[in-house]
């Protein structure tokens, strides 16, 4: 099991963007998952700031990739 199988709610996740060539971190809150047997194992992350908006949806497999690719940070709470 790894950390993105053990994500819950008010993990944080950090997505480590450096586009502009200058890293920055950008941090969000898991507020919810998605165990629906039917679908995809799923969790939404909140993010705050000036562009903060609704939940937005992650499928485990696509953080998975990102943790391996050091795309993002997880830290449990």
């Amino acid at each position: 099991m790894n950390q993105v199988d053990n994500l819950q709610a008010g993990d944080i996740v950090i997505f480590i963007d450096d586009v502009t060539g200058v890293p920055r971190d950008i941090m969000g809150f898991v507020v919810d998952d998605n165990f629906d047997p039917n679908d995809e194992q799923a969790v939404l992350i909140q993010f705050f700031g000036k562009d903060d908006g609704e939940p937005l949806h992650y499928y485990r497999r696509e953080l998975d990739d990102y943790l391996e690719s050091g795309e993002i940070r997880i830290q449990h709470a």
